[in-house]
């Protein structure tokens, strides 16, 4: 087998593996799991921590200031 040839069936297979994943990608059946993982950021919960450990993390800047003091 030439080295042409093989070149020429591995970029064959690379098109057709990057049209298969575009094809998953863009289906109905994936949709849900893509819109559920775009909105997670959006989540209530996930809020509601972040902003309970940046207060800890003010409480904790704040007695440090005060100890310098």
């Amino acid at each position: 087998m030439d080295l042409t040839i093989f070149r020429s069936y591995f970029t064959v297979l690379m098109f057709l593996i990057f049209i298969g994943i575009w094809v998953w990608a863009w289906s109905r059946s994936s949709k849900a799991r893509f819109n559920q993982a775009a909105n997670s950021l959006f989540d209530e919960k996930d809020e509601k921590m972040h902003s309970a450990s940046l207060e800890e993390e003010t409480d904790d800047v704040n007695k440090n200031a005060g100890n310098k003091l």
